[in-house]
């Protein structure tokens, strides 16, 4: 029997940009996008189609670390950048994405705190909080 973990994933995203590309906000923030999004392209591996462009930074789906672990290292990196990232948020939707996969009732849920870190970040940058939550039947 294969035992299925609660996961939760967080990232970073820019989404609505079309006077700048990704390789553009990747060189601004010296940093490499988990994901890029190309408006009217395949979402892979779905048949989906992006509406908008969007550049995605964060560790990887079903990784082992915990929310607290996941911000630390988002805003570890995504701090010093502060000054970037305001002037992207003036122009573009900037959000943190934060999605929990509910895989195994007899797992507890994953936890999530915001603590106050990453609320001055939000603050400063002007940026969203995106929580989803999804739920395996099996």
């Amino acid at each position: 029997m294969n035992f299925i973990k609660n996961d939760l994933n967080l990232c970073f995203c820019i989404w609505e940009y079309e006077d700048i590309t990704h390789e553009e906000i990747s060189r601004k923030l010296n940093l490499s996008p988990r994901k890029v999004y190309v408006k009217g392209e395949k979402i892979t591996p779905s048949t989906r189609i992006a509406q908008n462009n969007g550049w995605v930074y964060g560790l990887p789906y079903f990784n082992e670390n915990d929310f607290e672990t996941q911000m630390r290292k988002i805003l570890d990196v995504l701090e010093p950048n502060i000054p970037v990232l305001k002037e992207f948020s003036k122009k573009y939707r900037c959000e943190f994405s934060c999605a929990i996969f509910l895989n195994n009732k007899k797992e507890s849920t994953p936890w999530v705190h915001l603590d106050k870190r990453f609320n001055n970040f939000i603050r400063e940058v002007d940026a969203e909080f995106d929580f989803d939550i999804y739920y395996s039947e099996e």
